[in-house]
């Protein structure tokens, strides 16, 4: 091979390395994406969860003090 065959298939093969680096960060752009969604997701259900179990400590509290009050009357 000459030296233009040389220079062109390393010109070649830089471009398609640069290109599948570009193709990497993109796919990984993506997930990190969806992950974060999904994390968003995750953390809206545990807010939810933990506001349901509040108003349930809340309920045990109360009927606790409705007892206690009736054990003293």
């Amino acid at each position: 091979m000459d030296n233009a065959g040389i220079i062109t298939t390393i010109i070649i093969q830089s471009v398609l390395f640069i290109v599948g680096l570009f193709k990497i960060y993109t796919d990984m752009q993506m997930k990190l994406r969806e992950l974060d969604v999904r994390m968003t997701a995750v953390e809206k259900q545990d807010d939810e969860m933990y506001t349901k179990l509040d108003r349930i400590m809340d309920a045990i509290n109360e009927i606790r003090l409705e007892l206690k009050d009736k054990q003293n009357r």
